[in-house]
């Protein structure tokens, strides 16, 4: 999400757990390990972010990092998306639409089998889709697909799914590979969702509890893509210190690291024992002000916020170059609908005068949280203080703890880091930024705004589509609270003897289905 996404929403956050598996209950699945667990090829996986007691493995109530990496273990949807963001068949082999957009039908994989050994089938579809957008679910993810009549919901025959929409939505297969829509079997207890979920993924649950450090996974034998996963075991483990995630897998203690830090890697590269993998992404590091809340209520406030950014700074500093430059707008330059516009330079006396506009001829005084949570967030929020004080913004930095930071500071603080993971020009404006969004974390509402998302999500036309969406983007870069002044590479590492990672753009996307260990 820092925020979510990276690990948000999430927006945009590692793994939690180890222990006595399935406190919710009994877990219908028999669990096969192929080997004795001392023998077995086990992949030890790390990650700088924690979820805490707030972990889960259901898709629906998914909101971290650590959430995302489980679940893409054990479940899987029916469209993802490629490294151009595109929508891509898993579940679903093919889709097709009427011509106005607004009624999609979709033919699902044949073969494919839940962990129990129930067949995969559209009414799974249909159960998963329907507990999302149930109001006694409760999910974050459901305000996204408000578009899903769930009542027009149907399955045509045992591998054919129809959706009917209230609104055209003509991105549909790449609005739904999101995390929350991964398909759950019909018939599994709630009460053994959060710790022992029944997927169709190359994985199974072996040990989960929520607010413990380490979480393992066994393969699944039965998995329907040939040949896959190409290890017997997975280890998830949280470790928040860079330093020690950076000494963890040059010992040897685990063999895959995929939210690197940006310090560490240069060392890393010189390590022959070590293999670094980046990509560039549309990953958002953000900070973020509450929109209807003083100081931050007026928009000459926000704007002096952004002016006082040296981005070229940021993009050194923070991210040692690994990354892109920002502009105030979460959809990255080189994706689909982007907004081409010059790239907001820093102007000390233009904040001063819009700050003095405002009432507040002196400065302000505000508070900034911050955390480890993250890699970059502690140096954004730091290089950001000092910048700021030149215009008179004093930014007292407010440290917080990172196991709990996404449930108890972000979404609850009025000023805060946050970040969202890579996404498509209408899941990156519409999670965070629309007036009904469960993420709004600028509290900015603009009808004008929602209209031009609604209205591109409706239309046909290419040219017309691209047109509301910059539009929609020139007006938030312009009013928004969103200070994006920066898009961090994704960065992971791995031990020498791992082969078959491939770190997807997206970030919380994971497949660790094709890894393996030599």
């Amino acid at each position: 999400m820092y925020g979510k996404d990276i690990l948000r929403l999430s927006r945009r956050k590692v793994l939690a757990c180890t222990g006595a598996a399935l406190a919710a209950g009994p877990l219908s699945v028999a669990l096969h390990v192929p080997k004795s667990w001392a023998q077995a090829k086990t992949l030890r996986i790390a990650a700088g972010e924690a979820d805490g007691a707030t972990g889960t493995m259901d898709p629906a109530q998914s909101t971290a990092d650590p959430d995302a990496a489980r679940i893409n273990l054990v479940f899987e949807r029916l469209t993802v998306l490629d490294d151009a963001f595109a929508a891509a068949p898993q579940l679903a082999k093919s889709w097709e639409s009427n011509a106005t957009g607004d009624e999609w039908t979709f033919k699902l994989q044949e073969g494919v089998k839940f962990h129990d050994g129930e067949a995969f089938t559209a009414k799974h579809v249909v159960h998963t889709y329907k507990r999302l957008l149930d109001p006694k679910t409760a999910s974050p993810g459901a305000s996204s697909m408000a578009a899903i009549d769930p009542d027009a919901i149907a399955a045509l025959d045992d591998h054919t799914v129809r959706f009917k929409l209230k609104t055209a939505t003509v991105e549909f297969p790449a609005l739904i590979a999101n995390r929350f829509t991964y398909i759950l079997r019909e018939g599994q207890p709630e009460s053994e969702l959060r710790t022992a979920g029944i997927g169709t993924g190359p994985f199974k649950v072996k040990q989960f509890v929520p607010g413990e450090d380490v979480s393992t996974f066994v393969k699944n034998e039965n998995y329907w893509r040939p040949g896959l996963p190409k290890v017997d075991a997975v280890e998830l483990r949280a470790i928040p210190e860079e330093s020690a995630r950076i000494a963890a897998i040059e010992s040897g203690q685990i063999d895959l690291v995929w939210d690197l830090g940006r310090a560490g890697v240069a060392g890393l590269q010189k390590n022959p024992d070590i293999k670094v993998v980046t990509t560039r992404s549309p990953f958002v590091l953000t900070l973020s002000c509450w929109a209807d809340t003083p100081p931050f209520d007026d928009v000459r406030v926000r704007q002096a916020m952004k002016y006082v950014v040296d981005r070229e700074q940021m993009l050194q500093l923070v991210l040692r170059g690994y990354g892109n430059i920002g502009d105030d707008n979460p959809v990255a330059p080189w994706i689909e609908y982007a907004l081409q516009a010059e790239t907001r330079a820093r102007d000390i006396e233009k904040a001063k005068a819009l700050l003095a506009e405002a009432g507040h001829p002196d400065g302000i005084d505000i508070e900034l949280f911050t955390s480890e949570t993250t890699p970059g967030f502690i140096e954004m929020a730091t290089l950001y203080q000092a910048m700021a004080s030149e215009a008179g913004i004093r930014v007292t930095l407010n440290k917080a703890p990172a196991n709990d930071y996404w449930s108890a500071v972000w979404l609850k603080q009025p000023f805060v880091c946050s970040s969202w993971s890579g996404r498509g020009a209408d899941d990156a404006l519409a999670a965070p930024y629309l007036s009904t969004s469960d993420w709004n974390e600028t509290h900015w509402k603009r009808p004008e705004f929602d209209a031009f998302i609604n209205e591109a999500r409706a239309s046909t036309d290419v040219a017309k589509r691209t047109e509301l969406y910059q539009n929609a983007q020139r007006l938030l870069r312009e009013d928004g609270g969103a200070i994006i002044s920066i898009f961090p590479d994704a960065l992971s590492a791995t031990r020498a003897n791992i082969s078959g990672w491939k770190l997807h753009p997206q970030q919380s996307t994971k497949d660790f289905s094709e890894v393996e260990i030599g």
